[in-house]
């Protein structure tokens, strides 16, 4: 009934370091691939991944569907796969790609609608401190720090035009090719949503039963071919909230991986392919290994602002780089490990040079959290713990998972 092949097995403890591969094995790569299959344009210098060499075999493919799991990293699947069993694919046929860097939603879920690394779209973070717009910008939510979803608007922020680059959806549709992005309905209407869905059809849906629904409508319409992307973003909540160790964590992710089996086996015809992959994954994070901080410490004394990114990664900006790094080694080396920005550029985590306005978004140091510390700051005081975080670079976080499913 159905075939799923393998891409390759990686296995690596989940605290080792991972570097994005945008040589051709990331979440990048994968989108540079789906375009080349549609006969699309896409984005110059960056590779595609290899279905051929990979066993994936798209003949007679003229639908895809992409599923894009919030946080369901490979490590992540692979534990609640030791508990569970699925009809169409098993522990041995899980392939694996790497996220980018900083591993986290907001530069992730950008990659994959552009196809470009973060150094070609921007969207570096959760947080980064944006002279344009006066500050600290949260890229989720398209506002100044603190404030109501979408506030940039009022500083003349447009999400139709502020990329510069196309969307894949853009790409396709110049190809002939009609483009779908299924996600929450509270998401639909949103900057992001908006952003990364232009030149396709934003659907919404309220839970897994109309998501399917909408599913099957987009598969069985009469384009001549298409490309959906279906957004699942509860398991990362869940992950957020009870860790991706926890029972929420678990049974969400089996509800929804069995939904998907169901859906192929009963409504998936011959000329559709579906992939599964995550934007990043989850590592546990004990509240005993939480580093807080704030404006009240020394190293902020040389800041010129609040930190960016988030609790696994942090954007620090300085006026005295060579001081700060030094204080902020002595005072929290064992939990986290800093690089210059520069060094992280030389390092290709970003995928390539920064322009220089995306340059200033990064601030002068970043800090990566070792194992599963998080480095925590203290913006308003309401901060709190998280059992499961991401951003940074362990297996956990940047490990993402490969399912291809295909009937002959």
């Amino acid at each position: 009934m159905g075939q799923l092949t393998a891409p390759f097995l990686m296995e690596v403890s989940g605290m080792d370091d991972v570097f994005p591969d945008y040589g051709g094995n990331s979440i990048v790569n994968l989108s540079v691939a789906i375009l080349e299959h549609f006969a699309a344009e896409a984005p110059e210098g960056v590779a595609p991944y290899s279905f051929k060499s990979n066993g994936i075999d798209l003949t007679g493919i003229d639908r895809i569907v992409l599923f894009v799991i919030d946080a369901l990293g490979y490590h992540n699947l692979l534990s609640v796969l030791e508990d569970y069993e699925f009809s169409f694919f098993s522990r041995e046929r899980i392939g694996v790609l790497t996220s980018v860097f900083p591993s986290t939603t907001s530069a992730a879920l950008t990659s994959i609608f552009t196809a470009m690394p973060p150094a070609g779209h921007g969207i570096l973070g959760y947080l980064l401190n944006m002279p344009e717009y006066g500050g600290l910008v949260n890229m989720i939510e398209l506002t100044p720090y603190t404030q109501d979803r979408d506030n940039l608007a009022r500083l003349g922020f447009d999400p139709l035009k502020y990329l510069e680059k196309k969307t894949v959806f853009e790409s396709l549709k110049e190809a002939g090719v009609r483009s779908y992005h299924v996600t929450s309905k509270s998401f639909v209407n949103t900057g992001l949503t908006r952003m990364h869905t232009r030149g396709g059809i934003a659907r919404g849906a309220h839970g897994i039963g109309d998501t399917f629904e909408e599913l099957k409508s987009i598969l069985g319409n009469d384009d001549p071919g298409n490309f959906t992307i279906v957004y699942w973003g509860l398991i990362d909540t869940y992950g957020h909230r009870y860790g991706p160790n926890s029972l929420a964590y678990s049974i969400e992710t089996i509800a929804l991986m069995r939904s998907i089996e169901e859906f192929f086996e009963k409504h998936v015809g011959r000329e559709t392919a579906l992939f599964i992959t995550a934007d990043h994954g989850q590592i546990q994070t004990p509240w005993e290994r939480e580093v807080w901080w704030s404006k009240f410490d020394r190293p902020f004394r040389r800041m010129y602002s609040m930190p960016g990114g988030e609790q696994r990664m942090s954007y620090i900006y300085t006026t005295e780089a060579k001081e700060t790094k030094a204080l902020l080694e002595d005072l929290y080396g064992s939990s986290i490990e800093i690089l210059t920005t520069d060094e992280a550029v030389d390092m290709n985590l970003f995928g390539g040079k920064l322009s220089d306005d995306f340059r200033k978004r990064l601030g002068e140091l970043i800090t990566i959290s070792r194992d599963d510390y998080s480095f925590c700051f203290k913006y308003t005081g309401q901060e709190h713990s998280l059992k499961g975080r991401h951003g940074g670079l362990s297996a956990l976080e940047m490990n993402v998972p490969l399912v291809f499913m295909r009937k002959h």
